[in-house]
């Protein structure tokens, strides 16, 4: 297929909804949009959503304009963050590198991350890193084919579904746990109940 014509710049408020059209060609539910699906996938959620990070100034979106047209047909959002906890190193991280299906394998892609390394350069940034689903391979691939190096694997649960897999009780069980134990030190012989504040004291 042959290369195409596109112009990267910002995303502009003015943008939302033809971003939204784009975000709706792809198959958001597989977990490629930012390693998982977006919670809910209508239009007004997403446009509500897609508003509000581009009034967010710690992150950059950039869009890929086709040449002799106004259709977007795809997306980057970067921001400056921190890898490593002890031993930090700053970078360029880069998520939602999206590109509508009809257009892909014609450079699109290239054209962002191309974006996205002077937008790094800008910012005196000499690493650059991306998240991508594990499950997609395709992203994982092409990645890999630029020489982004895997480093971490995250690994997300519930909060309940931890706590059950720990044996741990529930919020309300723990409460009625910490009372009981609570009472029970304060009933021991030798140790003193609990002082009560009163007015006036």
């Amino acid at each position: 297929m042959s290369r195409l014509g596109v112009r990267i710049r910002p995303a502009t408020p003015a943008d939302v909804s033809a971003l939204v059209e784009l975000l709706h060609q792809i198959d958001t539910t597989a977990g490629t949009f930012s390693g998982r699906a977006p919670r809910v996938n209508d239009a007004e959620h997403l446009a509500e959503r897609l508003a509000a990070v581009l009034e967010e100034a710690v992150r950059t979106v950039l869009i890929a304009v086709e040449d002799g047209s106004a259709e977007i047909v795809g997306l980057l959002a970067a921001r400056t963050d921190e890898i490593g906890m002890i031993d930090v190193m700053p970078a360029l991280h880069v998520t939602h590198l999206l590109v509508a299906p009809s257009h892909r394998r014609r450079g699109v892609g290239r054209a962002l991350l191309a974006a996205a390394v002077h937008l790094a350069d800008e910012r005196g940034l000499d690493r650059m890193l991306a998240t991508v689903a594990a499950s997609s391979r395709e992203s994982n691939r092409y990645l890999a084919r630029l020489g982004f190096a895997p480093m971490v694997i995250d690994r997300v649960v519930p909060t309940a579904g931890l706590r059950k897999a720990l044996g741990l009780a529930d919020g309300s069980e723990r409460v009625a746990v910490l009372r009981r134990a609570m009472l029970g030190r304060a009933r021991r012989p030798g140790l003193a109940a609990p002082r009560v504040a009163r007015r006036g004291a």
